[in-house]
């Protein structure tokens, strides 16, 4: 079962690598159709791979009378990894349809956050609003802080280890183990600089594979589709040290039915190291 399946990338790999039938769920009929096409211009039947239109929660059954799959896999990722809440349909499908002892790809996903050094972003993007054409829009810096920025950033521009804040087995996982989460966290600095941002990436395992896989997100790995996303500090600069840390807590919740509505609040403390 693919859940989330999109155009059907996922479903296209199961089937590649020798799965008998594989069901497709995705919600928009125009991506349905556009799937449909795609896996019979690449030679697979609906005995193959059968797109439904449908999710998780609107489905009274799979089709054919199916009740259990073997196998549960999505690219259910978004920024952020939370972005656009597809975790919850992934875990209702799960719930409903994974057989006992039945196989998830990805089946872990962890988030990390570091701190990020990124002058020239603050300076065109929120300091800039002090002086537009001569006018002061200060009070645009207020909503300009609260809106994360997805970007690719260097890892150069990292100020401290990272820190994991998130981990969730998605066998046994609740969506509110993501979506009411709240997390301590602790880093070092590396080197010394001021700390503009918070920068979250995320890593998902394929620890279910005869030989265990995983990709991350984060400015130290190949560049993907995810990026990292980046949260401003407000106040004052925070300016640090080699061995200096930095604690902090990250809050997400849910806030509203809306699935790209996420409450994400940071907040951090300097700990000072030895010079």
């Amino acid at each position: 079962l693919d859940s989330c399946a999109g155009l059907g990338v996922c479903a296209l790999l199961a089937a590649q690598a020798g799965a008998k039938r594989v069901i497709a769920l995705e919600s928009q009929p125009e991506l349905v159709a556009m799937a449909t096409a795609i896996a019979r211009q690449n030679g697979y039947g609906p005995d193959v791979i059968e797109f439904v239109c449908g999710s998780p929660e609107s489905l009274d059954s799979l089709p054919g009378g199916v009740e259990h799959v073997d196998i549960l896999v999505s690219g259910w990722m978004g920024y952020f990894l939370m972005y656009e809440s597809r975790l919850a349909a992934l875990l209702r499908a799960r719930d409903r349809w994974l057989r006992p002892g039945g196989l998830m790809f990805p089946d872990r996903a962890k988030m990390y956050v570091a701190l990020l050094e990124d002058a020239d972003y603050k300076e065109r993007h929120l300091d800039y609003y002090r002086d537009v054409w001569g006018f002061d829009f200060s009070p645009m810096r207020v909503p300009a802080h609260s809106e994360p920025v997805v970007n690719a950033w260097e890892h150069t521009q990292l100020l401290s280890s990272p820190a994991c804040v998130l981990d969730l087995p998605l066998a046994s996982c609740k969506a509110d183990d993501c979506f009411q989460m709240a997390s301590a966290f602790q880093v070092t600095c590396r080197r010394g600089g001021v700390a503009h941002a918070v920068l979250a990436w995320f890593e998902v395992r394929f620890d279910a594979c005869h030989k265990p896989i995983a990709f991350a997100t984060g400015p130290e790995s190949p560049p993907t589709c995810w990026k990292q996303t980046a949260f401003f500090l407000s106040g004052p600069p925070l300016a640090v040290r080699p061995s200096d840390r930095v604690g902090g807590m990250v809050a997400v919740r849910k806030a509203s039915e809306e699935r790209r509505h996420l409450d994400i609040k940071i907040m951090c403390k300097l700990k000072r190291g030895k010079p």
